[in-house]
């Protein structure tokens, strides 16, 4: 009779952990603290380096120099993602041969609002129009 009551009660402890695991729904650990990566959720949309922080995102924080300006000016060719134009010193810079992560913000930057430039953007014969995109 012993026996039988230790081994129900037992039971009853490594049960009762299993169950109440079970009865958590919803993100998992890692995705609560990332903010999820569900549509609509906070921070969707997003480029990678601005999902809490806001800002410059840090690979086209790197293409400014070591001292980014307090607003970076950037003008993007909607065709191509490994290249763009930084406003840097009053001038429009091309930079090219981005990598692949540098790519991903580039892209994510197209999907920003376009702003107008605040010095003429550079004398290009392109099929469409420079995207300007500013982070503060």
């Amino acid at each position: 009779m012993k026996t039988t009551i230790a081994f129900a009660l037992c039971a009853a402890l490594i049960a009762l952990p299993a169950a109440a695991d079970k009865a958590k729904k919803g993100t998992s650990p890692g995705q609560a603290k990332q903010g999820g990566a569900q549509p609509g959720a906070k921070g969707a949309g997003v480029p990678p380096g601005l999902a809490k922080k806001g800002g410059l995102p840090p690979g086209i924080a790197k293409k400014f120099g070591a001292r980014p300006p307090a607003v970076a000016y950037i003008a993007i060719d909607p065709r191509y993602h490994d290249r763009a134009w930084f406003l840097i010193d009053g001038r429009w810079t091309l930079k090219k041969g981005f990598d692949d992560p540098l790519r991903l913000e580039i892209g994510a930057a197209l999907k920003l609002p376009p702003v107008p430039p605040p010095i003429p953007l550079p004398k290009l014969n392109l099929p469409d129009p420079l995207h300007v995109v500013s982070f503060r």
